[in-house]
């Protein structure tokens, strides 16, 4: 490898050979213009050389040429294009983002509407409708991947708009969005960029949220968590649609993501914040993360907290080459903190909003009785609020009490097979 001198490297200069931060990591593919706002960025994070390889076949299998739309098995193409034209007139492509903005926001308005004329004590329906909401929001962002897939397409100021009113949606909701279950069937699996993007901008969220994040910056934070994978798209399906075990070069490979995701937001004029906070999901607080193995009080905050949600995320959920963990156990093992990944201020707000028993998983308590967690006791993440499993208060609505750790207390979470027997016990019973 050869050392380029960032400063000295002219204004579009083009290169035969694929561009790299250092030995390890991608930064831009040959025949690609290295732009000034490209060179710009790199002084500003203090990167004043890059290295340039001649022998760069395989970097060039994961570079950013066109995708082959056939193999790029994450975003269901079919589902959108008829939202999609092909055409390269910008009105047309300014037409489409616009009209997906358009609907999202009239749906978590009308939703909004319905909710506020709903009781309080109307669980079942105010979860109804906070579920189309997550799933509305869920098909918004596959139609945000698409759009780029498809037409190249990224626009900050209509993604920042639509997360905004998401925002103030979880705010208002919490402890229903946070109540989701997700299905997880094949699809999900296939789709998994799309359904962990949504998950992790919630509890994103809602520890910018805890924190107190001016709106400006949780928007930008919710920004960073949507897109944070979408680096993914510029690499080889098999890399990360897989049933096995990676070798050592392909992690390497698919470690570049992050590079790519960067470069993405780069290109589509994204805040260095938000570029940062997803420069940053894969550090870790003793310096063993990547791409560049940052400790501590170098990770940037978005990066701090998307490190913790993507991780958790990624526990709680399913993937092609594994099974998912119980939230209760993907929490267990957050605050373990094993080798002192994670900082632990983020993970302390994670607990306190999806308690120690997270929302929506089923308990047994100690006084034999079966029940669902549905809210959190933030002065004491092992006592949630729970509605117990098939009995009424005197309103005729669910039963919810709050736990405690003697009378009350909860012993366990159900596993899955013993939360499906006891739900087709309840309905019997009904």
């Amino acid at each position: 490898m050869n050392s380029l001198n960032v400063a000295e490297i002219k204004n579009d200069e083009v290169f035969k050979s694929s561009i790299y931060i250092d030995d390890k990591f991608f930064l831009l593919n040959d025949s690609i213009p290295f732009s000034a706002k490209l060179k710009s960025i790199l002084l500003e994070w203090n990167f004043k050389t890059v290295q340039i390889d001649n022998e760069a076949e395989i970097e060039r299998a994961a570079s950013s040429k066109p995708v082959d739309l056939k193999s790029f098995e994450t975003v269901s193409i079919d589902d959108v294009m008829k939202d999609a034209p092909l055409s390269d007139q910008e009105e047309s492509k300014n037409d489409v983002a616009l009209q997906n903005n358009r609907d999202i926001n009239e749906t978590i308005a009308k939703y909004s509407k319905e909710l506020e004329s709903i009781e309080e004590s109307d669980i079942k329906t105010h979860q109804l409708l906070v579920q189309r909401v997550y799933d509305a929001f869920q098909q918004y962002i596959l139609k945000v991947y698409t759009r780029f897939v498809t037409h190249r397409e990224l626009k900050i100021g209509l993604i920042s708009e639509s997360v905004q009113n998401f925002c103030g949606f979880i705010g208002i909701y919490k402890k229903y969005v946070l109540g989701i279950q997700p299905k997880f069937d094949e699809s999900d699996k296939k789709n998994f960029i799309i359904s962990h993007s949504i998950r992790s901008a919630i509890f994103a969220i809602v520890i910018g949220q805890t924190l107190k994040l001016p709106t400006p910056k949780l928007v930008e934070l919710g920004v960073a968590a949507i897109l944070h994978e979408i680096g993914q798209i510029r690499l080889p399906p098999q890399l990360y649609i897989t049933t096995k075990k990676l070798l050592p070069g392909e992690k390497k490979i698919l470690e570049k993501h992050v590079l790519f995701g960067v470069q993405i937001l780069m290109e589509n004029g994204f805040p260095t914040s938000i570029q940062m906070g997803v420069f940053d999901h894969h550090e870790r607080e003793n310096g063993k993360g990547y791409p560049r193995r940052l400790e501590g009080t170098k990770i940037s905050l978005y990066g701090k907290i998307l490190s913790v949600v993507c991780s958790y995320e990624a526990i709680s959920a399913p993937r092609q080459y594994k099974e998912a963990k119980s939230t209760h156990e993907a929490i267990i093992e957050m605050l373990r903190n094993v080798d002192k990944q994670y900082d632990d201020t983020i993970i302390k707000i994670l607990v306190q909003n999806v308690s120690l028993f997270p929302i929506g998983v089923y308990v047994c308590l100690s006084n034999g009785k079966i029940a669902q967690v549905v809210d959190t006791n933030k002065f004491d993440p092992r006592t949630p609020i729970v509605q117990i499993l098939g009995e009424r208060n005197q309103a005729g609505g669910p039963l919810t009490v709050q736990t405690d750790n003697e009378r009350i207390k909860i012993i366990r979470v159900l596993t899955k097979e013993e939360t499906d027997e006891a739900l087709k016990k309840a309905r019997l019973g009904q």
